[in-house]
């Protein structure tokens, strides 16, 4: 049957037809090293003979598609040829009357300008992407390239659109960019489907974005951007062939000029189109010796994280400053990179008064003006209220203490000579202790009335402000708690830890500082059980842990009969 059918159709090719054959260009002016689309519409069996191109022109891509078409009871058959020239000349570039068949092509013209002219002239740009499309629409497939920036910096990060549209049943195909040399090109995000109605054809379209990042200045070509599938076959495809259709589409090569780092660009090197920085969330008030969150938010446009320096905030009035790992939310908008980067810093004040915070300013180079820019927020001022213990002193006095130390000689003011000096008060206050002890002993013992320590007075309401604290929950008033309990107050966790006696107390004060400055290694409910099975009788000072030791470990005087 399909042998039958075959015999039919050639016979009808036999038939005497008028021949009408053409050629179009998708462009009339191109730069050197650009290729333009040569379209070829023939009913012409045979393919057109390229010999005639290939002493002006770089042939490649060729690509061919077949209608069939049913008027006034006759069976025609439309061919169409598609192959791209690249110029290997500058000037009024002729191309010459192809034969196709019986029939020629009529000759075209074509401008060619030099590369070198073109990047003098950045205003010189390529065929609006309109006409490109109308030109290419007489196809079921064809490919649209578009770049954000023809003219970008050395390290720029420039979007790169590649869309593919289509009028046919797509079966399988594979669509490929590669990287041209002195760049780096990957891919972004995932391929966008929709559809669009182009010279009132609809096609589907699937739309694909890239970064390339250029790594030295001059000219760089991007290569054009190719296709190779299968669609539904027409009728000829299934009587001669497998039902498929062979499908074929290139883009255009996009001529991209560099330019090199301007030598007023400070460095680290970051060519960017925005970059934003905001205090998302702060307070405006604080205690001393409590955690205060702030929250900074940087927005860069043409950048990816990995681009962008670190986020930091400064603060005077020896406070604290801890920060958390970043949050990174990366987008792109057309092969651009988008970036997004949060990032929370625990700060601990030190004393009561104003508490200044500033941002770290972030030096970049803006492309859209050409100028260098700098990125920072208006600092934010926190009233800090007077905490507990340790927390309560206000830093007002240090400068005049300071400037008093000042009046003595440097030696005087230095912290190992008045170490020095508090070791030797130390010894001198034990030697009489002792002293006092011996003489004592020597004498009658008399009845000595009970005299409470300060120590002992103050016991019971330490312990019961440890119990209300280790009861509420809240770490931070517990650890100003302990603190205070210390004679004198601790400064700070550490040096409550250098008089604790017990083991298990300590590994305690380890995991509520974990807790506290750890950026989440440790649960604050983890810590607080911790705390609360270690201090159930209270703190065990080191004091107390010798003499109890002592005691144990001494033998009796006199030994027992």
């Amino acid at each position: 049957m399909k042998r039958g059918v075959a015999l039919i159709m050639l016979a009808m090719f036999a038939m005497p037809t008028w021949a009408k054959t053409t050629a179009t260009l998708d462009r009339t002016r191109v730069t050197q090293g650009d290729a333009v689309m040569l379209t070829i519409a023939t009913d012409q069996v045979g393919a057109p003979d390229y010999s005639a191109l290939r002493s002006r022109f770089r042939v490649e891509d060729v690509a061919s598609e077949r209608s069939v078409h049913f008027a006034n009871g006759a069976l025609s058959v439309d061919l169409r040829y598609r192959v791209e020239l690249i110029a290997l000349q500058p000037g009024i570039q002729t191309i010459p009357a192809l034969a196709v068949g019986r029939d020629r092509t009529p000759p075209l013209q074509l401008e060619v300008t030099a590369a070198g002219s073109a990047a003098a002239s950045p205003q010189a740009q390529p065929v609006p992407q309109q006409a490109q499309t109308a030109a290419s629409a007489q196809g079921s497939v064809f490919i649209q390239t578009q770049v954000d920036d023809r003219h970008p910096y050395v390290q720029q990060s420039v979007g790169v659109t590649v869309r593919l549209l289509y009028a046919t049943q797509m079966l399988d195909g594979s669509l490929d960019l590669e990287a041209p040399p002195g760049a780096s090109l990957r891919r972004v995000g995932e391929d966008v489907q929709g559809t669009e109605d182009v010279g009132g054809r609809s096609y589907s379209v699937i739309e694909r974005h890239y970064v390339l990042v250029p790594d030295r200045s001059g000219a760089l070509t991007l290569p054009a951007a190719h296709f190779n599938g299968h669609g539904q076959g027409g009728f000829f495809d299934d009587v001669f062939g497998d039902g498929r259709e062979n499908l074929r589409a290139s883009g255009q090569p996009q001529v991209l000029q560099v330019r090199v780092t301007p030598a007023s660009a400070l460095q680290p090197w970051l060519p960017l189109h925005r970059l934003e920085l905001q205090v998302a969330n702060a307070p405006s008030a604080a205690t001393a010796g409590q955690t205060a969150v702030v929250t900074l938010r940087m927005q860069a446009d043409g950048a990816s994280a990995a681009q962008l320096p670190e986020l930091m905030l400064t603060a005077d009035n020896d406070a604290q400053v801890y920060p958390e790992a970043p949050t990174v939310d990366d987008r792109d908008s057309g092969g651009r990179p988008q970036t997004v980067v949060t990032r929370r810093f625990s700060v601990v004040p030190a004393h009561p008064g104003a508490l200044h915070l500033q941002t770290v300013p972030i030096q970049w180079w803006n492309v859209e003006n050409d100028q260098p820019a700098t990125a920072q927020v208006q600092g934010v001022t926190l009233s800090v209220a007077p905490g507990t213990g340790a927390f309560a002193a206000p830093a007002a006095t240090q400068p005049a203490a300071a400037r008093e130390s000042a009046k003595w000689p440097r030696w005087l003011s230095s912290g190992f000579v008045w170490s020095i000096v508090a070791a030797g008060i130390g010894l001198l206050w034990i030697a009489s202790l002792a002293w006092v002890a011996r003489r004592r002993d020597m004498r009658t013992p008399a009845p000595v009335l009970p005299n409470p320590t300060p120590s002992a007075l103050l016991q019971p309401l330490r312990n019961n402000e440890l119990e209300d604290a280790l009861g509420c929950g809240d770490l931070a008033r517990v650890a100003q708690t302990l603190q205070r309990m210390a004679n004198p107050p601790a400064a700070d966790l550490d040096a409550l830890k250098s008089r604790l006696g017990s083991s298990q107390q300590i590994e305690a004060v380890d995991d509520l500082q974990a807790a506290l400055w750890g950026n989440g290694r440790l649960a604050p409910e983890t810590a607080l059980a911790s705390l609360r099975q270690a201090f159930r009788g209270g703190p065990q000072w080191q004091a107390a842990a010798t003499a109890k030791a002592a005691k144990s470990a001494l033998p009796p005087l006199y030994p027992e009969h």
